[in-house]
């Protein structure tokens, strides 16, 4: 995994577009885009950072798969557009932190 300073703090700006009620949701949805929605704000996703970066398995250089062991949010199928409770995430890492994107259940 690339390391950067802030690996492990929230972009909030990445991460809203997987909050219901933020302008980046807002601005994706009107975009057509289907997201996944994360439980909670920024302060719940730090905290899934803290506990759980570097416990899961490594996709490519700047993913990382992790089962967080509670309901994290809701995967939404872009196919169907079904949500789907899940514990599964994606956390993806840049130079300006990292954000969690709810995966599909295993």
């Amino acid at each position: 995994m690339t390391t950067y300073p802030s690996h492990n703090k929230v972009n909030v700006g990445q991460q809203e577009k997987h909050i219901p009620g933020t302008n980046n949701y807002k601005n994706e949805i009107a975009k057509g885009k289907v997201k996944s929605i994360i439980k909670g704000d920024a302060n719940d996703v730090q905290r899934l950072l803290d506990e759980k970066a570097g416990t899961g398995t490594m996709i490519g250089n700047n993913k990382e798969r992790v089962n967080f062991g509670e309901v994290i949010g809701q995967y939404v199928d872009p196919n169907t557009g079904i949500a789907t409770d899940t514990t599964v995430g994606i956390i993806h890492y840049g130079k300006n932190g990292a954000h969690i994107v709810p995966a599909r259940p295993k």
